[in-house]
């Protein structure tokens, strides 16, 4: 029932943006520094109404989503603070158009 219900919620929230000109963006970003080179690659689907707002916004997601991993993260306040920072560290891959999910090969099933 809970994922029927996020399927319509997930449904009504495209539709919303679909008629305001947001569209569907996959973003690629992979770590820039030695220091966290280690790190995997952040694939991150986004909203925005151009791919340069894509590339901002999955910028300033992975930089929430890896703020207590990353000492430089903690230290920014502010969303824009996190967004330079971030693009100091993270390197811009490719914007796909539409939702596309990383697939791991070589897994055995």
């Amino acid at each position: 029932m809970r994922a029927l219900i996020e399927a319509i919620r997930t449904v009504r929230a495209r539709r919303r943006a679909a008629s305001s000109g947001m569209r569907s963006y996959t973003v690629v970003l992979d770590w820039a520094t030695e220091e966290y080179a280690h790190y995997a690659a952040e694939v991150v689907q986004v909203r925005a109404a151009s791919p340069l707002q894509a590339e901002m916004a999955a910028l300033l997601q992975a930089a929430e989503a890896n703020a207590h991993h990353v000492d430089q993260f903690e230290r920014a306040a502010t969303g824009r603070e996190l967004i330079i920072v971030a693009g100091q560290l993270l390197k811009h891959i490719a914007t796909f158009p539409g939702t596309h999910y990383a697939i791991q090969s070589g897994e055995k099933f």
